[in-house]
């Protein structure tokens, strides 16, 4: 019995050369467009973060700004009305009068040209801050308070223990608030019924002998703040013109500078005020400041 074997030969096939380099160059492009999508999602959610964490900060002391200011007052009280402030005459009536004094403006007019860029507010409220903690107990102790932007450096918040030069001061600027404790409230002592003075803030604000960002009463709390634009209304209409600020400048002692007893601020504070805060982020100031060597000053 004869068997016969047949061997069956199949042909085998596969990729050529030029298939398999087309492939590579397609996964190649694939990999790439992956990659660059993934690159582009990881900056912006970068920029997002940090847009948001800056704006948070911004967003906070916006807030607390705003509830400080409506807490303003001026304590007003009727007392004789002089001929000529003269107290030796006869009073021909009653008038408001106030020991306290708000006033809003430029701060390159109230505290100095240079280092105070946009506006700036002072005022008195109850805000019952004080170093002894036993004060707290009364509960509505005055305080004189302010806002202002400054040009300044975080030297003075550097920890003194790091070693020098390990951390470099940051020039940026910031949205300081003036907090004297109550027990330096100096605004009976500067004698405000006889002259016009700012004796009461403004040394405090402008000390030079201070280093950059440690100005006595005054802490930062907020970075990257590059404008703040105090405006006193009338209402909330829509006006032509501002007449009770033309300029975005009041004060409750304006009738003092100007010799006007009819002033309408005379003692009053305005009925409303609308308050903008403009703010940019870290990244943004690091470029300006890598671009100009320095932060511009306008």
């Amino acid at each position: 019995m004869n068997i016969s074997k047949k061997r069956i030969l199949t042909s085998i096939r596969a990729f050529t050369l030029l298939e398999l380099m087309v492939s590579m160059v397609v996964l190649s492009l694939i990999m790439l467009l992956v990659f660059r999508m993934l690159d582009s999602t990881t900056r912006t959610w970068s920029n997002a973060q940090a847009r948001v964490s800056t704006f948070k900060e911004a967003r906070v002391a916006f807030e607390g700004m705003t509830r400080r200011i409506s807490q303003a007052m001026l304590n007003t009280y009727f007392d004789y009305q002089y001929p000529g402030n003269n107290q030796n005459q006869r009073p021909r009536g009653y008038e408001r009068k106030s020991d306290l004094h708000f006033l809003s403006g430029k701060g390159e007019d109230l505290l100095a040209a240079g280092r105070y860029p946009t506006h700036c507010v002072f005022f008195q409220a109850p805000l019952s801050f004080s170093v002894d903690p036993n004060n707290k107990s009364f509960g509505s102790l005055l305080n004189s308070w302010g806002y202002y932007i400054e040009r300044n450096t975080d030297r003075d918040q550097i920890p003194e223990f790091f070693p020098s030069g390990t951390l470099q001061d940051r020039e940026r600027y910031r949205l300081m608030e003036f907090r004297p404790p109550t027990e330096n409230l100096k605004v009976y002592a500067s004698d405000l019924k006889t002259r016009y003075n700012t004796d009461w803030f403004k040394p405090d604000v402008t000390n030079d002998e201070a280093t950059e960002g440690g100005r006595p009463f005054s802490i930062p709390i907020a970075e990257n703040i590059i404008a703040l634009i105090i405006e006193p209304k009338n209402s909330n209409a829509i006006e032509r013109a501002n007449l009770l600020a033309p300029e975005y400048e009041y004060d409750s002692r304006r009738y003092q500078k100007k010799k006007n007893a009819k002033d309408p601020t005379k003692h009053q504070l305005p009925p409303l005020i609308e308050v903008t805060m403009v703010a940019m982020d870290e990244r943004s100031a690091l470029r300006l400041e890598q671009t100009y060597g320095t932060l511009p000053s306008d």
